[in-house]
């Protein structure tokens, strides 16, 4: 029987739409010139609040948008599901002004002529302030992607005096052979004052330029880009994927004639296309399929901004009818799907934040990790039930405190996932932190998420309550901005936060929500490291018709610069020296303090070091 991320995987292609925006005859909330747009897409959940689903790009001084940003959404025949479409005018980064509202449902833009709903946005007055436009697309099934270079040729001259050239930029558009209507689908920077300019590579995949259809013409429109928002059209040509492989197998020329339609056809320049990459995407069930293992490492928050858990208001308390905490909760929705793909179903947990008072475990001290089954040789238990029972053991025999460190789990999550790598294993490790707040010991935190990059680890954030988690979206990274101590980011993306108060209700949905990108992460992580898939399904990777490819790959050997390689090692290396700083701590009550003169606790026991004397849980 296949489990839920496999089905995820499996079906996607075949359950999702995607939605492309364009606006119309916005109102002008810009003073100086005229509005700046973007859309926020939203979706109604099952406890009727407006979850956000993403946001397109902005687009300067625009009264007509055409957003290339477009989303894919599950289309469920027999739900109703809302949308609501925001249209904001840009004013700063933390501010912005709603232009207008439209809401819908999945189905009516489903069922809609050529799948295309055209609707009217309301402002906060109810008055009409412009139109919105959603076109939808069923996603098919493609993995593969491209990379391709253009560049342009003897493009028309629209400057005088001084200025020569333009400032071309080109508009990508599919066209589809049942339909009129073009979708934009990627639009280029400008090149300032160029005829014969050279674009930045276009890397994306293969379903969002054409929907994996490789006959299927590609619009291409070239522009002149004007700091007013009003673009001067210059010409256009098409082209498909089919063709643009063949010329390159053939190792000939491949070049296009911009055409300008509303000049009776007259030439406009050529684009050439310099280099074509089409490149196999493989896919988790592909790895899945070959043997690939995940092994899961828990940890939970034990700090006493949770509560007493004798009392009804901790987020750690159970009924005596055996109702689950909200912890609980949360454990068993995520964890009964993981431990499918755990190949001996052992897991190690552990606590942080409190005085334990266990048998052997038994302190006065603040402990920021420690074994949940208080065995300090082998922190691991089995299955969802072993989690489960050693979790109830557990909970009532704390003393919550604080502060909330996570770097100690950090970092021993980091040992691990490096002792897998330096093996030559490729199992993937996956770190669940559940917590109710924010981390107190942020910036350290944050460069063991850039350091963990480059090792087999997924880390999966859960916030229990209603606390602030803004430090924690911070870790989560979606927008790449994150940073280290040492002006370094991330290579990769591998981290995901989930509000557990959002999701609470709908396990199933929650157990979706957190591990939506994880199978993405593990096949990045595997490209990263240029480890193909096992047998059975292993297929020859990197088609690349510009240059020979390389078909083998040394496992667990990155392709970085000299410079990345150094700066992969000193972030190591800090982390190291992180985890030799921190004092191992334990009780001198008896079974504890016998322990810790043996050493046996050194890998278990630490206490994180505090800059704030009196530091916030």
């Amino acid at each position: 029987m296949s489990t839920q991320l496999e089905q995820c995987q499996f079906s996607e292609s075949i359950q999702k739409l995607e939605l492309f925006i364009s606006c119309r005859q916005l109102d002008d909330l810009d003073t100086v010139s005229v509005s700046d747009p973007f859309v926020v897409l939203y979706l109604l959940n099952s406890q009727k609040k407006w979850l956000k689903i993403g946001q397109t790009e902005l687009i300067w001084n625009n009264l007509n948008p055409n957003f290339a940003t477009s989303f894919q959404i599950e289309y469920q025949f027999e739900a109703q599901q809302h949308l609501k479409l925001e249209v904001h005018h840009f004013v700063s980064q933390t501010q912005s002004k709603i232009i207008g509202i439209a809401e819908t449902t999945v189905a009516e833009i489903a069922g809609s002529k050529d799948q295309l709903l055209m609707a009217d946005l309301f402002n906060s007055q109810k008055k009409k302030s412009g139109k919105i436009i959603v076109k939808a697309d069923q996603v098919k099934q493609c993995n593969d992607e491209v990379e391709i270079t253009v560049s342009g040729q003897n493009l028309p001259d629209t400057r005088f005096w001084f200025w020569h050239g333009a400032n071309p930029f080109l508009r990508f558009y599919r066209l589809r052979k049942d339909d009129t209507n073009p979708v934009l689908v990627y639009e280029s920077e400008f090149i300032k004052d160029s005829s014969n300019p050279t674009w930045k590579p276009i890397s994306c995949r293969a379903q969002k330029l054409c929907n994996g259809d490789y006959q299927m013409p590609i619009k291409v429109e070239l522009w002149d880009y004007r700091t007013s928002g009003k673009h001067l059209y210059l010409g256009e040509t098409s082209f498909c994927i089919e063709e643009l492989r063949d010329a390159f197998l053939q190792n000939k020329p491949f070049l296009k004639e911009f055409r300008n339609k509303q000049k009776n056809n007259s030439p406009a320049g050529t684009i050439n296309f310099d280099n074509f990459i089409l490149k196999q995407k493989h896919t988790f069930l592909d790895y899945r399929q070959g043997g690939q293992q995940l092994n899961l490492i828990l940890a939970i928050d034990f700090t006493a901004s949770n509560g007493n858990p004798k009392e009804k208001n901790s987020l750690h308390y159970m009924t005596e009818n055996g109702n689950p905490s909200q912890y609980l909760q949360a454990i068993t929705s995520v964890v009964e799907i993981l431990i499918n793909y755990d190949y001996d179903k052992k897991v190690p947990v552990y606590g942080f934040g409190c005085k334990p008072k266990f048998n052997v475990l038994n302190t006065n001290q603040t402990l920021h990790i420690f074994p949940l089954n208080d065995n300090p040789d082998d922190p691991e238990v089995y299955g969802l039930d072993g989690i489960v029972q050693v979790y109830k053991n557990a909970v009532q025999k704390m003393q919550l405190d604080g502060p909330t460190y996570i770097h100690p789990v950090l970092a021993k999550a980091m040992e691990m996932a490096q002792e897998v790598k330096d093996k030559g294993s490729e199992n993937y490790l996956i770190l669940m932190i559940l917590t109710d707040g924010q981390t107190d010991d942020l910036q350290a935190s944050i460069d063991d998420v850039v350091a963990s990059s480059h090792l087999p680890l997924s880390i999966i954030i859960v916030g229990i309550g209603n606390a602030d988690f803004k430090k924690m979206n911070i870790l989560d990274n979606d927008d790449k901005s994150m940073v280290n101590s040492k002006g370094f980011k991330a290579i990769r993306d591998l981290v995901q936060f989930v509000p557990f108060n959002e999701f609470k209700n709908d396990p199933a949905l929650l157990s979706k929500e957190v591990l939506a990108e994880l199978p993405d992460q593990l096949v990045e992580y595997m490209e990263l490291m240029k480890i193909p898939p096992k047998p059975p399904s292993y297929q020859k990777n990197n088609i690349q018709m510009s240059q020979p490819m390389q078909n083998v790959f040394p496992q667990l050997q990155v392709e970085l610069t000299d410079q990345q390689q150094q700066q992969y090692k000193s972030m190591i290396q800090d982390v190291q020296a992180n985890q030799q700083s921190v004092k191992f701590g334990i009780a001198t009550q008896a079974f504890g303090q016998g322990l810790a003169q043996q050493g046996f606790l050194n890998n278990f026991v630490k206490q994180a070091p505090s800059s704030d004397p009196n530091p916030q849980q």
